[in-house]
């Protein structure tokens, strides 16, 4: 079962005691893919009793998920050195979480499952997707890459003036979305070259 946090004054303190890593679930009641991804974490969290993971219902506890740009649950928040350095949205399986906690380096997170065909484990690249609220095509991108079980961390420019700067000075584009992987920077929603970068197949 995981803890809840219960205000935001109880989030503040939460954070403190868990300055390197923090997991939040933002949730509601109301969401059957929020209580669908409640139960597959707290099943993980049973096999890893250190892993510091709780759980926010944004109907009752209103105040903590506008200071990040959180607009749509389910939500996992990771905070790291007491600031929020990855969003995932959505509610995925147990296999794809595990992914997750492996991509970020946790030390309690689940080895990872060889590949069927060949044996070997591979290991994602690295995926940032730069947004903002506004971008039709941002939500295009994400929503492509949660369907192919592509975990990534989601920059918002509009939020982070110097990430957006840095953005158009090694790309040479001011437009979103762009998206990141493993340095490579593809602009637009370029669904060719996505997939040619990650190996994503038949879709």
């Amino acid at each position: 079962m995981l803890k809840e946090i219960k205000d935001k004054n109880n989030f503040k303190e939460i954070l403190n005691e868990n300055k390197d890593l923090l997991l939040l679930v933002f949730y509601t009641d109301f969401s059957e893919k929020s209580k669908q991804a409640l139960g597959i974490l707290a099943s993980i969290q049973e096999e890893n009793h250190e892993m510091p993971l709780y759980k926010v219902d944004v109907s009752k506890v209103k105040d903590i998920h506008p200071d990040y740009g959180i607009n749509m649950v389910p939500a996992i928040a990771v905070f790291k050195n007491g600031k929020i350095s990855n969003i995932i949205y959505g509610s995925y399986d147990k296999n794809y979480y595990e992914m997750i906690l492996n991509e970020n380096d946790f030390s309690y997170a689940p080895s990872k499952k060889p590949d069927a065909s060949t044996g070997e484990i591979k290991k994602q690249k690295r995926v940032v997707v730069y947004t903002t609220p506004t971008c039709s095509w941002c939500g295009a991108v994400k929503s492509y890459l949660k369907k192919n079980n592509i975990s990534f961390k989601e920059i918002d420019v509009a939020r982070d003036e110097k990430a957006g700067q840095d953005l158009m000075r090694r790309s040479g584009q001011s437009g979103v979305p762009q998206t990141e992987i493993d340095g490579r920077i593809i602009v637009g929603f370029d669904k060719p070259k996505i997939d040619a970068v990650l190996g994503i197949k038949g879709n």
